[in-house]
Formats: C-alpha cells, structure tokens, sequence
C-alpha cells in the first residue's frame, strides 16, 4: 500500500477552510493528514463559523446515520460556508431530517430509481450529443469546461425536470455564485434570493401543466393534495435543480483529465466499451466534487476518539476522506477501474444518501463515452501541470481545461475551427471563476 501524500509540516488549528487542491485536484494534503493524526479535525470556515471535520469512513458513515446529528439548518445563526446558501433555504428535502424528510423523499424517490434512470438513458444520450455537436462544430483546440463540462449539467437536469430553457438560461449562473468563496454574503443570499424567484416561477408554469409524470410534478401534486407545505414544495424544488446542476459539472471535467492522464486506461474502454461504468465509478471515487462537506448539527453532547462534540456545534465529513481513507480502499491514491470497491461513499449514508446516485452515474457514462466516442484522439492541449484550478468554488474543478483533437472527420468543421486550430490556447489566471453554463 503506497503512502499517502502528507503536508511538509503540520499545519496549525483550527485548520482553515478552503484548503488548497492536492495535485491534478486530488484531496487536499491536510485531508490525510487529519486523517491520520486528527480524526476529529477543528475548521474555520470562511463564514467564520467553527466547525469539526471528520476524515475517516466508519466515522463519517455513523455520523450521517446518526440522529443526533441534524441537517437542519434553515434557522438564524446557523453554521453555513460563506453566507445565506442553499442550507438557509427552509423545506428543502436537503434541509429537514426524518420524519418529514421521509416523508418528502417518498413522493420524489420513484423518479430515482435504477429502472427509473434507465427510462432517462435515450434522453440523456440525445442532450450529450448535441452539446458534443456544437463543441465538434466550435474551435479547436477549445475548453472543456465552457463546451462540454459547464453547459451539459444544466441542460440534463433542467431538461429532466421539465425547466424552461428561458427561464433556465437566466438564473443558471446564480447557481455557482451559491457555491462560491469569493463571493461575500451579500452576494450569496442575493443569489440564493434569486434561485427562490426563479423557483417560484418554474413552479408557478408546473401548475398549469397537466403532465405531472416527473419529480417536480409530483411535488405540485403532493402539494395540492395537502401532503406537503408550500415551504417543502419550493425547497425542495429549488434542491432538485441547483444539486442536479452544480453536482455533476466537476466530474463532467475531472473524469476525461483523469482518463487523458491515464490513457492505458482510457484506451482499454474504448477499445472495450463496458468498462464505462466502472471508469465512471473509479472518477466518482477519486475526485469527490465537494472537499469539506456541508455541516449538520449536534442535537446532543457527543464524544468522538476523545473530542467531545458539543450541543449545537457543526460537523462536517468530507466524503473524500471516506473515498482516499485506506483503511477501507486499497492503495487510494492509485487510479484504478479494476478497483473492486465502488464509489459508494461519494454519495453519502444514512437517511440523506444522494438521491440522484443512479443518475449521475448513468450520466457521466454516457458523457465520457459519447465523448471519446466523438474525438478518440483527443489530448490535453498544455502540459498537465499548465492546468489551474478554481479556487473560487467549494467543488474540485479546472478554472480551464484546453484539449485538441486530430480526428480529420471532427477537426475543422468550419473556418472558425480551422482559424483556431494552430492557435496555442491561452490558460485563464489561477483561480478565476467564470460563467460555465452559458
């Protein structure tokens, strides 16, 4: 079992978050270390907030499981990353505990299931087409990130969702601001202000539709039939689309940088096709989108490898200490799609596991095959370690991911393309956050 990467020095506590990107976006450094040497981590958040760490699987899987813990956030003075996010919103399915959170998930989770997710496979496959159409007939070389990994996400989830594409285009880049260190608070509860309008519209279109066969339907119709409140509708409905979009736009960029930087790997699924799946499975484990995790809450005093957790403190499990914690994952650091331990963690445990766990994997298998499908001699188009990377959200992502490809059927599908193609691409400063969803 190979060591894992370590911080030169130990860093001083609490520890402050955000934590700076291993290499290629692989975990922070002071993950493993916590891991090893302080399981139950003090963190500053940016907020100014306090909160616990957790880094080590069995801890993170009892604490998500554990009633004593509290995702219930929607409350003043609540522990929260930067400012009024998404925790603040009250009703959210994200944002209640059981038996009202059961209660909500009972009406959604049909739409979710793997059989369900299947019924999506041919409209999947249709979207990621197209969004690969248009970067086949754009510049080459071109940006991932504002071709394939930024614009597909939205597209899918609105799309499932029955969302407006009017209405879509014009709050999707409140999504990001949302998730983002840079912005201040103010900015924050304005975009999360912002998400609640367009919420209240999309729902305001979904009660006049008689086709109600999809999650936020059935929302409007648990609604009307009394079974859920107003608040829990538009919560939720805004959870629905914000976590389907901001979720997926990571590991739309980080899975085909890690297959190029693998290209063994990636060739074995080209040249064999059902190994996808578990090329998806191995990305989902190694590059969790989030780092630190969104705090819940203890409804009582707990102790933990001998620090005790106080009543009304915030913890947080970064689930890339569950997916890199070698106690559970042989060799973690290593990047593997003959890994027999699957991506589980990624998603959570307990009560709140990701309820779109089957659909992002359909997702992102689809994408990177479709995607390789399209342009199998495509490469990075700078040295590996030209790539920055934003710093500005709270998801592991590229700030730019330039790629090239030298297949004559897609290269040069017009004179803009053909301009471009001899043009070294120019790389965005380190950290800039940009509008990804067009």
């Amino acid at each position: 079992m190979s060591m894992l990467p370590m911080p030169v020095s130990a860093p001083s506590l609490p520890l402050r978050y955000p934590f700076p990107p291993g290499p290629m976006g692989t975990p922070p450094l002071v993950i493993h270390w916590a891991r090893k040497h302080h399981p139950v981590c003090p963190v500053l958040l940016p907020s100014g907030a306090s909160a616990w760490m957790l880094t080590r699987k069995n801890d993170i899987t009892a604490v998500l499981a554990d009633r004593r813990f509290s995702r219930t956030l929607a409350f003043e003075g609540a522990p929260r990353i930067v400012g009024e996010d998404f925790t603040a919103v009250a009703g959210s399915l994200f944002n209640v505990d059981p038996p009202d959170h059961t209660r909500i998930r009972q009406i959604l989770a049909p739409y979710y299931t793997r059989s369900a997710t299947e019924g999506y496979r041919e409209l999947v496959t249709g979207l990621v087409d197209e969004v690969l159409d248009t970067m086949a007939q754009g510049p080459n070389p071109c940006d991932l990130m504002d071709t394939f990994a930024g614009p597909l996400p939205p597209l899918i989830a609105c799309t499932i969702l029955r969302v407006p594409a009017d209405i879509r285009e014009k709050v999707v880049e409140k999504f990001a601001a949302q998730t983002s260190f840079v912005t201040d608070a103010v900015e924050v509860a304005e975009a999360t202000a912002a998400v609640a309008d367009f919420t209240r519209q999309v729902i305001d279109i979904r009660h006049e539709d008689e086709e109600r066969d999809d999650p936020i339907g059935a929302l409007v119709t648990a609604h009307e039939h009394g079974v859920i409140s107003r608040d829990e509708l538009y919560g939720t409905a805004s959870y629905l689309i914000v976590t389907g979009v901001e979720s997926l736009v990571s590991p739309m960029a980080t899975g085909p940088l890690t297959l190029l930087r693998h290209r063994h790997q990636l060739i074995r699924c080209q040249k064999e096709p059902a190994l996808w799946p578990r090329a998806a499975e191995e990305i989902l484990r190694y590059h969790h989108n989030g780092v630190l995790g969104l705090p819940r809450i203890a409804l009582e005093d707990v102790e933990l490898h001998g620090t005790r957790i106080r009543r009304g403190e915030a913890v947080c499990a970064t689930m890339l200490g569950a997916t890199w914690d070698p106690a559970h994952y042989r060799n973690p650091a290593k990047f593997d799609i003959d890994r027999q331990e699957n991506a589980d963690p990624t998603f959570g445990a307990g009560p709140h596991y990701c309820l779109g766990a089957h659909q992002a994997r359909m997702a992102l298998t689809i994408a990177y095959r479709a995607l390789f499908d399209l342009f199998p001699t495509l490469e990075l188009a700078v040295s590996e370690r030209e790539i920055t990377w934003d710093t500005a959200s709270m998801f592991i992502r590229p700030a730019a991911l330039p790629v090239v490809w030298r297949d004559q059927k897609t290269a040069v599908k017009n004179s803009r393309s053909a301009q471009h193609h001899a043009q070294p691409y120019q790389l965005p400063a380190p950290g800039r956050s940009t509008n990804r969803h067009g």
